[in-house]
């Protein structure tokens, strides 16, 4: 069977989307399990229905993120439960997060909480879907034990970056010809191409001071 593969997008109307609110955000999972709560930030009952997918292409934009949803996996390491909530006006719920195992590499999954009224989901198991979404918090399945490693070499002058080890990097403090430059994650197995020679920053709490030869 092929992945029914998702784009997320968030269209909801504002109203839609501030009343829904999830905590944390990011969660961080290494251990068997671990809980996330919802919040009916709105004046009527909301019935939500809860779905975590795996994010196929973590470190892109949220507009081009693919998801699949778990359910598709042949051997899924991680589900949510319960499916469905009922929040009555300023109530709170919670969702479970279940870890059936550890990864060798770090995993990432949206867990979309979704105003039943608002679902929209078009398609077939082979197109790309549309799902209207107030709310996906982010979640980092971590390996049993972290390794922090990466490499580069220069290519036509510029440093290109791969992740060589089993969780996501954060660059941080980044310099590049005098110039501050955005923070950016790399994610194990993943190659980043600079647009410059040279690159002064951290990497996660370590310094780090990049430089190629021009030509």
């Amino acid at each position: 069977m092929k992945n029914l593969v998702f784009a997320a997008i968030s269209l909801l109307p504002l109203s839609a989307a501030g009343v829904i609110d999830i905590q944390p955000q990011v969660v961080e999972l290494q251990q068997a399990n671990t809980v996330v709560t919802v919040i009916n930030h709105g004046m009527t009952a909301e019935y939500i229905t809860v779905q975590l997918y795996r994010l196929n292409n973590p470190g892109v934009a949220p507009e081009l993120e693919s998801l699949t949803p778990v359910g598709y996996q042949q051997q899924p390491l991680l589900f949510a439960t319960p499916l469905k909530l009922t929040l009555g006006p300023r109530q709170s719920g919670k969702i479970f997060l279940h870890a059936l195992g550890a990864p060798e590499q770090e995993q990432v999954y949206r867990l979309a909480v979704v105003p039943g009224n608002h679902l929209k989901i078009s398609g077939n198991n082979t197109a790309v879907v549309g799902v209207q979404i107030s709310y996906m918090g982010l979640i980092r399945h971590l390996p049993a034990s972290i390794q922090h490693q990466w490499t580069h070499r220069c290519i036509a002058g510029k440093p290109e970056l791969h992740n060589t080890g089993n969780t996501r990097l954060y660059w941080h403090q980044l310099q590049a010809q005098g110039q501050m430059i955005d923070d950016f994650t790399l994610y194990p197995g993943r190659h980043r191409q600079l647009a410059f020679n040279e690159l002064q920053g951290k990497v996660e709490d370590q310094a780090v001071s990049l430089q190629c030869p021009s030509g």
